[in-house]
C-alpha cells in the first residue's frame, strides 16, 4: 500500500516544506507585517522572530540531509543541505546580533550592509533549496 514511502520522499516533502517556508517568509510573511503594523513595531516584532526563524530552518534543512544519508548517491544533496544548515545558523548566531546592534547604536548604513547581506544570504540559500528541490523530484 505505501510502496512508494521512502527515504528518498520523505527527503523530498522535507525540501519541499523547505522551499515552500523559505517562500512564504521572505515575499509574504514579512512584508505583510510591514504594511499592516507601525514600522518601528514590526522591527521589533521581527527582531524577535528572526532568530527563531532561523534556527527552525536550520533543523529543517538537517532532516532531508539525514534521510538522505543512508543512500550514497545523494552526496551533493546532502552536503547542500548541511551547508544550507550551517549558514542558518551562521545567521542566528553573527548576522541577527550584528543587525540588532547596529539597529540599536542607529547607525544606518551599518544595518543597511548587514540586512543586504542578510537578504543575499537568504537568496542563495533559496537557490540552493530549489536546485536540491529539482534534483530529488527527477
Amino acid at each position: 500500500m505505501f510502496d512508494w514511502l521512502n527515504l528518498h520522499v520523505l527527503a523530498l516533502v522535507a525540501v519541499a516544506a523547505q522551499f515552500g517556508g523559505m517562500g512564504y517568509f521572505a515575499f509574504l510573511f514579512t512584508p505583510l507585517v510591514f504594511r499592516y503594523t507601525e514600522r518601528e513595531d514590526a522591527s521589533k516584532f521581527l527582531r524577535q522572530v528572526f532568530p527563531v526563524y532561523y534556527r527552525v530552518n536550520a533543523a529543517i534543512a538537517i532532516l532531508p540531509a539525514l534521510l538522505l544519508a543512508p543512500g550514497q548517491i545523494y552526496a551533493v544533496d546532502l552536503v547542500t543541505m548541511l551547508c544550507v544548515a550551517a549558514t542558518f545558523l551562521f545567521a542566528a548566531r553573527f548576522i541577527v546580533p550584528a543587525a540588532n546592534r547596529a539597529r540599536q547604536a542607529g547607525d544606518t548604513g551599518k544595518f543597511m550592509a548587514v540586512h543586504r547581506f542578510s537578504v543575499i544570504l537568504h537568496m542563495a540559500q533559496w537557490i540552493a533549496v530549489t536546485v536540491i528541490l529539482l534534483r530529488l523530484a527527477q
